[in-house]
């Protein structure tokens, strides 16, 4: 799979130039080393010249003194061109990183439907890591070992034609074979890193439900496909690594010619009285240090191979654009909130209804209480409200504004979603509350807790706010929805959407959630997914959904008027069994 130079210029132009500086200084740094290497061969030729000629010792000395201040100079240069390769790099694949988060968090609920986390992950991560030594040092390193051959030729031009012109033909023929064994070694490693971030995936997926696997017995299955999915990982990686040993065993055997070849032309020239014995030893020390540059030109070829192979996915990742249209882009800046949902559809997959005819208003500071059996469409509507997906048809609107139009910072300001199932970070009290907002004060959070009258909640905590809580354990669903109330309330939005733990809490937490709840709602519009009567009955308006559709809806009121209402026998029965 062959990359156009416009997506190696795109890449590195908007991540490198950053780090103008740096690469100024790694370039001087590398060029004054390359010009270090080519003079000590010429002082060492010198130095046996000298030797065979009798040259005055003093004069041997400076000679030995150069040389071994040359190669202190060079271990110190190489040194500092590590320190600001490795500088470069890492700034550049963390913008890099920084662009593709901020990329996937702008994209539709779909597409995290499709990718696993594991997956996702690796394509973040792991292919931008790939892309480490492209920024680091390939192109810098490629132009610096360029010049190096290029002196090389042009020194033994200098001190005999016919030696120059031989190792040109040797160079131009190492470089052509280097060249053919390289080509379509792309597709290879791009096929190897898409099958690295199907198993990352697998893997992440498996782990976070190890609990859910263990309880089923389901360990056997698991790893089964465990070990298929090694057994397809295997060929492809082989076949990646061989692209690469291929240029390396044709590097090996051109060098053993090229050597054999040297030492021939060299020992043939210096029978022939052409050339001193220094000068043998500069032909035969210029070849191997040839060996370098193209050494390093073949790991070049490799890194780029596996560049290109990530900067394909890395590029596929930039194309996939959020399936969510957006209009005029409107901001919202009334204090109160009206929300109309008119006959609006939906469906994750084709003639696959979840929600049909959907129909009900909003007002300001009303509450809404929505009812329904599992898989009634009731999340599905929140997600739809919080525009996570679009309605396939009908429309959703906020003081007459379509979803679509509205500024999406705006609609995020302006609505909170708090669902059952509430992330937690492995962090303290203080960052799961704020999201590791460091500008919103711990006065103002404490402040927050106690006017939501969970000061005795707040009181309990080990370490205060710095109490550390980590997912899956530390806290009960209920702890974790008042955590999620708090950040709801720190961002005084105006319309709130809350999907109920459906587990049962016990009377303490259930007292809590329930005074923190009224303090919130408190002058705001509120959509509840109730799964408890103590919140049924703090709504205005109750709308029932059965299969998708509207079963019931009306005043709470009104509905518990009616003795044959669904809401009544919701109630007689028992709304949590009703419900489960």
């Amino acid at each position: 799979m062959k990359i156009s130079k416009n997506n190696y210029t795109k890449l590195l132009s908007k991540y490198l130039k950053h780090s103008k500086l740096q690469i100024l200084l790694l370039s001087i740094v590398m060029i004054v080393s390359i010009t270090i290497q080519l003079i000590n061969p010429q002082i060492v030729s010198y130095f046996i010249d000298g030797i065979t000629a009798k040259k005055p010792i003093n004069a041997l000395i400076i000679a030995a003194i150069i040389f071994i201040s040359a190669a202190f100079m060079q271990q110190l240069l190489a040194v500092i061109s590590t320190y600001l390769s490795q500088n470069i790099g890492w700034s550049a694949t963390n913008r890099l990183r920084l662009d593709l988060v901020k990329h996937c968090l702008g994209l539709d609920m779909a597409f995290f439907k499709e990718h696993q986390a594991g997956e996702i992950v690796e394509r973040i991560d792991g292919d931008v890591t790939a892309l480490f030594k492209f920024f680091s040092e390939l192109l810098i390193k490629f132009g610096n070992n360029a010049l190096l051959v290029i002196g090389i030729i042009v020194l033994l031009m200098i001190k005999n034609v016919m030696i120059g012109a031989a190792v040109t033909i040797f160079l131009v023929l190492s470089l052509f074979a280097i060249w053919k064994v390289q080509q379509g070694a792309v597709k290879n490693f791009k096929e190897n890193r898409e099958i690295t971030a199907k198993f990352y995936g697998f893997l992440g997926e498996h782990i976070a439900s190890t609990e859910d696997i263990k309880s089923s017995g389901a360990v056997k299955y698991v790893m089964n496909r465990f070990f298929s999915v090694l057994q397809k990982w295997l060929p492809i990686s082989l076949k990646a690594n061989l692209s690469g040993y291929k240029i390396w065993m044709t590097l090996e055997g051109v060098f053993g010619i090229g050597n054999a070849m040297i030492f021939a032309l060299g020992g043939y020239l210096w029978y022939k009285g052409n050339v001193t014995i220094g000068t043998v030893y500069l032909m035969i020390n210029y070849i191997q240090l040839l060996e370098k540059p193209l050494t390093q030109l073949r790991e070049q070829l490799q890194e780029m191979q596996k560049a290109s192979a990530s900067i394909v996915r890395i590029n596929e990742l930039f194309n996939i654009k959020s399936q969510l249209e957006h209009g005029e882009k409107i901001s919202v800046n009334e204090n109160k909130l009206f929300l109309n949902i008119d006959n609006v559809c939906f469906e994750y997959e084709e003639d696959s209804p979840v929600l049909k005819n959907i129909s009900f208003k909003l007002p300001y500071g009303r509450i809404l209480g929505v009812l329904g059996c599992t898989g009634s469409g009731k999340t599905t509507l929140a997600r739809l409200i919080v525009r996570f997906y679009d309605a396939k048809t009908g429309k959703i609107s906020i003081n007459n504004t379509l979803l679509k139009d509205i500024e999406p910072e705006d609609l995020r300001k302006n609505i909170a979603y708090v669902t059952q199932d509430v992330q937690l970070f492995n962090a303290s009290v203080r960052d799961n509350i704020t999201f590791f907002n460091k500008k919103i004060n711990d006065d103002k959070i404490i402040g927050t807790i106690y006017d939501m009258g969970l000061g005795n909640w707040y009181e309990k905590l080990g370490d205060g706010l710095n109490t550390v809580i980590s997912p899956g354990g530390g806290m009960s669903s209920g702890e974790a929805q008042l955590l999620a109330l708090i950040r709801v309330f720190l961002r005084n939005p105006k319309l709130i959407i809350l999907d109920e733990a459906s587990s049962r809490l016990d009377p303490a937490t259930e007292k809590l959630v329930d005074a923190a709840l009224e303090k919130l709602i408190e002058g705001r519009s509120c959509i509840i997914i109730a799964h408890r009567l103590g919140t049924v009955e703090k709504a205005d308006d109750i709308l029932i959904l059965d299969k998708g559709s509207v079963l019931e809806y009306g005043t709470r009121k009104d509905l518990i008027r009616n003795k044959n209402s669904r809401l009544n026998e919701l109630l007689n029965y028992g709304i949590e069994e009703a419900l489960a």
